[in-house]
């Protein structure tokens, strides 16, 4: 069954009071860890959805959708959820899915972003605190039934895996270099909700597997990334791989594109 955020992009186009020390967010002397820089905050949240689901400048709404069983599932606006969140607190979030008040994120890919490197959190957290404040008076709120509310809590919500972090993820202390290694770290960290934890595919055109990656030739995925045009010319069947590629991948280096292809044609 495909998960949750699957289904909000395709749909749409995404702590206890006081968290107990995690290996995987270290606790580290504030004067030794560089500062984010929110311009390359705002490039990597571009990157991996973050603006998409939440809306240009954090406004919320972006992912506003309705399911079959009477949910309604909508992004907050994150100016005004900001200041719930310390920086531990958000890189909490991003790598555990805990939040401020204990909450389930509903619709948030913790299972992508738990592979997020320390320096990008720091980057994203830098863009979050940057962004101007913004009113968004006709934001409505999720809300869930309270079966989904109840199985959501629990842990065993069919789509729960999308808000649940995989066991000993250490993520790196900032992008690898390699150009195989970031490649992977850019598959993992804005691919996989869609094309699968593994990389391949939920099935159908929405979400096959990323060995479709090894038809394109470099300059052909290289123009897929930058403007949703596939292979054969046009849009995707579908029309949302295009969406997003011209959205949210158009963000990408040439390097960064160039090594992402190396990684899938590799695999």
């Amino acid at each position: 069954m495909r998960h949750l955020y699957l289904f909000v992009l395709l749909s749409v186009a995404a702590c206890a009071k006081a968290p107990p020390q995690d290996t995987a967010v270290p606790a580290v002397a504030a004067a030794s860890v560089p500062p984010g820089d929110p311009v390359e905050g705002a490039r990597v949240a571009r990157r991996v959805g973050c603006d998409g689901c939440h809306a240009e400048g954090g406004k919320g709404g972006g992912m506003d959708i309705r399911t079959p069983q009477g949910d309604r599932i909508v992004a907050p606006n994150l100016t005004e959820r900001r200041a719930h969140y310390d920086d531990r607190a958000l890189a909490l979030l991003l790598r555990q899915g805990k939040t401020h008040d204990g909450h389930v994120p509903v619709g948030m890919p913790i299972k992508m972003l738990q592979h997020l490197s320390d320096r990008e959190v720091r980057d994203i957290t830098a863009w979050l605190r940057a962004i101007p404040a913004v009113d968004h008076p006709g934001l409505a709120e999720t809300t869930l039934t309270p079966d989904a509310a109840k199985q959501f809590a629990a842990g065993t919500h069919p789509y729960s895996i999308d808000m649940l972090p995989d066991a000993g993820v250490v993520p790196p202390a900032t992008p690898p270099t390699e150009p195989l290694a970031l490649g992977k770290h850019l598959a993992y960290t804005s691919c996989s909700e869609c094309h699968g934890w593994d990389l391949n595919g939920f099935g159908g055109d929405d979400a096959p597997s990323l060995v479709v990656a090894k038809a394109y030739t470099p300059e052909a995925f290289r123009r897929l990334m930058r403007t949703g045009e596939v292979a054969a010319g046009g849009k995707s069947k579908t029309g949302r791989m295009s969406k997003v590629a011209a959205y949210r991948f158009s963000v990408m280096t040439d390097a960064e594109v160039a090594a992402l292809k190396a990684y899938l044609d590799a695999r």
